[in-house]
């Protein structure tokens, strides 16, 4: 049994770090025509291109034209990971970007980018094995980058590592390593054995496992851009 009916998901999570914000397009620069990419490093750098702008279907339409020219070709699986990540709304799509992170890790893309992706993706799956290595990929991020920003997203950092390894802790029942992770973003005052401290938002809760949940939303609210 979940200990929160929300099963703390991607709803919070995703909803703070890794929905796009679709930026218009503008009008042509005169008629120029626009170049076409023909090596998988100008699909991937375009690709990159239309993800920071919004324009996820577009980003990974190119990430896979890179890939079908060049199959070893880490850096587009990095972008293809990201890309099926932040269009998923299933269990199955979360499975399918961890996959792909997988991918990416297995053709060079080591840094924070990719284990840090891939802990959103362990999360959004949910269930025991998934919300472990959610938090182990998430801690190794960290290890890698105290200071992580993604490149192409800079709204996801080292604070939703540090959310996603609590919201992981929780989802297992191990509440006092939940709240641990969500302290180190902001001091809750919440001690386990005592009840005068399970209060957030200027509400008292009747356990510590309520106050901690609590703090979690209150903490992914907060940092929701």
């Amino acid at each position: 049994m979940r200990p929160v009916s929300r099963s703390f998901s991607l709803i919070s999570i995703l909803t703070l770090t890794l929905m796009a914000t679709v930026i218009g397009c503008g009008g042509d620069d005169g008629g120029s025509k626009p170049v076409v990419p023909d090596t998988a490093a100008e699909y991937t750098d375009r690709g990159w291109g239309r993800f920071e702008a919004g324009d996820l279907d577009g980003a990974l339409s190119d990430f896979n034209a890179a890939l079908a020219l060049d199959a070893d070709y880490g850096p587009a699986y990095l972008g293809r990971g990201w890309s099926n990540l932040s269009l998923a709304a299933s269990t199955a799509s979360m499975e399918l970007a961890a996959a792909g992170f997988d991918s990416a890790f297995a053709h060079g893309q080591t840094g924070a980018d990719c284990i840090g992706g891939r802990a959103a993706a362990y999360l959004g799956v949910g269930g025991n094995e998934a919300y472990i290595s959610a938090a182990s990929d998430a801690l190794s991020a960290l290890q890698l980058s105290r200071t992580f920003t993604f490149a192409h997203r800079n709204s996801y950092n080292s604070t939703d590592l540090r959310l996603i390894t609590a919201f992981a802790h929780a989802g297992r029942n191990q509440f006092p390593d939940a709240l641990a992770a969500a302290d180190e973003v902001s001091n809750s005052g919440i001690t386990e054995g005592d009840s005068e401290t399970w209060v957030v938002g200027g509400e008292t809760y009747n356990s510590f496992q309520a106050a901690v949940v609590a703090h979690l939303q209150a903490l992914s609210d907060q940092h929701s851009g």
